[in-house]
């Protein structure tokens, strides 16, 4: 019996087995207690111990295949979602960054189209008080070089009426210098019409233009102020969208490390605790070969022997016994 006992031992240190030496001391305490019993055979009761302790090892590693194939199946599964949703959340996050990005370009160009908007503004009534200042100049200066015209031209017709053929001698001069002046006086209205014709051709041109030039920036400006709108309103479903997303994917990682945490072996992994509780059941079964291979006289002589032992130890009890009495 102690060799049994010193065979589980050896099995139990070489395996570091707490089972198996838990084993080997209940063989131990069995041995001791059958051999004060006569007719009992303690192999067969060692035998079924060995085999139970095999059979719940076997469905302890059977448990542990199936838990490992399980982990790997569910890390690859919590793995692959991590993967998907992160992606749908940075999908959703280039989206909004591109929203956001084009929104504030589109707020931009508005600030500068109505600062370019009150510079035209600017610039036209400018415009339109110099036209205006210039018109009325030329509405003031006209009839005046008008009536000097007018008044060399009487003063051209009474010399020459007063004169007639008769020789002008100084009044000659006087005459030419009229003529000159009329002759200065006609080319300075004409020049002025031909001016103010001018001018108010390009103002009205130029009015023109910039009536076009506000027509187009507030057009842009309206396009803009709805595609901000839109922006907003896209941005705004972009935004519940990426935190369902979010969500899903904190569902997800929370999920990923439970796995993790159920999966992540330690200090041991599967591998080296398989081949831990492998090599157990497999000396263990070498111990049961052993002891089955055994021949009943060899079985029978070691259950003789202890027997004789524990009759030894209780006829010496008894003697010390009888002695105290």
């Amino acid at each position: 019996g102690s060799r049994v006992v010193q065979m589980l031992r050896d099995i139990a240190h070489k395996t570091d087995s707490t089972a198996i030496s838990l084993l080997a001391r209940r063989v131990g305490n069995m041995l001791r207690e059958d051999q004060a019993a006569a007719g009992t055979d303690p192999f067969a009761k060692i035998k079924t111990m060995i085999s139970q302790m095999i059979s719940s090892m076997q469905k302890s590693l059977a448990e542990d295949v199936d838990h490992a194939q399980q982990c790997k199946t569910d890390m690859k599964a919590a793995t692959e979602k991590l993967a998907a949703k992160g992606a749908e959340v940075t999908k959703f996050q280039t989206r909004i960054d591109g929203a956001v990005s084009k929104s504030a370009s589109f707020k931009t160009e508005v600030a500068e189209l109505k600062e370019a908007l009150s510079t035209l503004a600017e610039a036209q009534a400018n415009a339109t008080n110099i036209r205006s200042e210039e018109s009325a100049l030329f509405k003031k200066n006209e009839p005046e070089i008008q009536q000097g015209i007018e008044g060399v031209k009487i003063a051209l017709k009474t010399l020459r009426e007063y004169y007639g053929n008769q020789d002008q001698g100084a009044a000659t001069g006087i005459v030419g210098m009229l003529e000159v002046v009329e002759s200065d006086f006609a080319k300075q209205l004409a020049e002025m019409r031909v001016a103010e014709s001018t001018a108010a051709e390009d103002f009205k041109k130029e009015a023109q233009e910039m009536k076009q030039e506000k027509t187009r920036k507030e057009q842009d400006v309206k396009y803009k102020l709805d595609a901000i709108k839109q922006l907003d309103a896209d941005l705004t479903e972009l935004q519940s969208d990426a935190d369902g997303a979010q969500n899903v994917l904190d569902d997800a990682k929370a999920y990923a490390e439970t796995v993790r945490s159920k999966c992540t072996v330690t200090p041991m992994s599967f591998e080296e605790k398989r081949a831990k509780r492998q090599q157990e059941i497999d000396d263990l079964k070498g111990a049961l070969t052993a002891l089955e291979s055994s021949s009943s006289s060899t079985a029978k002589s070691l259950l003789q022997k202890g027997q004789t032992s524990v009759l030894r130890q209780l006829r010496g009890s008894h003697a010390v016994h009888t002695m105290d009495n």
